[in-house]
């Protein structure tokens, strides 16, 4: 397989896209340590060897240049290493005993905050000192046995959003009702009331309970943004599902899709485009890769495992998905096409230790949006999608820009290779005529088309039938 050169050279003045430069896996087999590797996030998707020895409990986030590590469990710190530096140790310090840290995330000015489970309080931190500046009292938004456990956190527009489990630790932890979504003003360092009514500074109040799944933010098909958050209920039983919230009305949307309709418990997903793929745990506790098609609310199993052994997934907000597989024996890092869904990896990537987590450059403060990734260039669907052969794809772009399109398969092989000029209106039309620039008929199967300028890309799918 051909990598895809161009893209890496496109992907380089795209900040906004999210694959560029390498990403992180965290590894444990969950004894004292884990480890940290770094893979290519495209083909050939090279894994390193192991870079640092971190906590046996790891979660991570990328901010600014640099990979923090969160110890959870008993390990109760934050390390913070420089990829730019052969992936150096910058700094290592205490967050204070018996406070099981979960999660890590920036204000505007660099500040950082982390969410506790086993203590009622959120933490201030100067990352530069490793010094607790000061905790904030999360207990007023506990059940009965005083412990919200905190976890996941995403950072927007100044306000930190919290996902609290809510669970009731004197009965097997279950949850105590549904889970909620705290939010902290990080300019006035206050909690935000996010019911006018009720008395008391009140969370977002989600319809799912034990909110389990990193929070995303995601497009509300109004140039505006929601949250979206996957909450897992009671496990064993189908009763949870992928959630959104208004962030403005504080108000829980609903269900984008259940766990009835998905087959198991949420264990981790990632909102890809338009679709969402979700890591789904069967009633056996079989992990399994399946994708939500939003167009007509199907849900298509994409790959199995032996066990519980399917533990992260992640986007690279393109068309690439990471699968971090914990098979015994054949553990390591697997690759799938979101359009297709086909598995793009032959075999699985080995990483040393069992992959548990990713990080990704886009995975700091703002998880992907959902939107396709465009920069200064606006490419359509193809019509007719699917074509027999024959389609067209709209270009929009600055006038008299040149563009370069691209067909390739989903194996990365450039097949056709043509140059357009945006017109003085802004616009200019790819005609797909299913043939390769010898000019010889393209077989069935879906081909991914590429308009690249010297500002940015887009990308769209378009399937050709016999």
């Amino acid at each position: 397989m051909k990598t895809l050169i161009f893209l890496l050279a496109i992907l380089a003045l795209c900040p906004a896209a999210n694959a560029q430069g390498p990403g992180w896996l965290l590894t444990t087999d969950y004894s004292t340590f884990g480890r940290a590797r770094s893979f290519s996030l495209d083909d050939p998707w090279t894994v390193s060897g192991d870079l640092a020895a971190i906590p046996g409990d790891p979660s991570g986030r990328f901010h600014d240049g640099l990979v923090y590590i969160v110890g959870r469990g008993g390990a109760n710190l934050i390390q913070i290493y420089d990829p730019a530096n052969g992936f150096s140790l910058v700094r290592e310090f205490s967050i204070g005993a018996g406070r099981n840290p979960q999660d890590i995330a920036f204000d505007a000015v660099g500040e950082a905050y982390v969410s506790c489970y086993d203590q009622a309080v959120l933490l201030r931190v100067d990352v530069t000192t490793g010094t607790v500046l000061e905790t904030y009292d999360t207990s007023g938004f506990a059940d009965a046995d005083g412990l919200p456990e905190t976890a996941w956190m995403i950072a927007r527009e100044g306000l930190l959003y919290i996902a609290c489990q809510k669970l009731d630790r004197n009965n097997w932890y279950e949850p105590a009702g549904p889970g909620t979504l705290l939010v902290f003003d990080m300019g006035n360092k206050t909690w935000v009331d996010m019911d006018g009514v009720s008395p008391g500074v009140q969370p977002i109040v989600l319809i799912g309970a034990d909110p389990y799944t990193r929070i995303e933010v995601v497009g509300d098909g109004s140039g505006g943004w929601n949250l979206r958050v996957g909450c897992v209920g009671l496990y064993g039983i189908n009763d949870g599902g992928i959630e959104d919230v208004d962030p403005v009305s504080g108000v829980s949307l609903g269900y984008v899709v259940t766990e009835q309709d998905l087959g198991g418990d949420i264990a981790a997903f990632a909102s890809t485009g338009d679709d969402i793929h979700v890591l789904v745990s069967d009633a056996s506790f079989i992990t399994s890769l399946r994708k939500f098609d939003s167009s007509d609310n199907s849900v298509t199993i994409l790959k199995t495992g032996n066990g519980y052994v399917y533990a992260d997934i992640s986007w690279d907000g393109k068309f690439q998905l990471y699968l971090a597989d914990r098979t015994v024996g054949a553990s390591g890092l697997r690759v799938f096409d979101t359009g297709s869904g086909a598995e793009l990896t032959t075999g699985v990537l080995a990483t040393g230790l069992p992959p548990f987590m990713f990080i990704l450059p886009g995975m700091g403060d703002v998880s992907p949006v959902n939107s396709p990734v465009v920069q200064s260039l606006q490419l359509s669907h193809a019509y007719p999608n699917p074509c027999n052969p024959a389609a067209d794809l709209q270009i929009e772009g600055r006038p008299g820009q040149a563009v370069r399109v691209g067909v390739f398969d989903l194996r990365g092989r450039r097949l056709l290779d043509r140059s357009l000029v945006i017109d003085g209106r802004g616009g200019a039309v790819f005609h797909f005529d299913g043939k390769d620039h010898g000019g010889r008929s393209l077989a069935a199967g879906v081909y991914r088309i590429v308009a690249q300028t010297d500002t940015g890309f887009a990308a769209r799918n378009l399937t050709l039938l016999k």
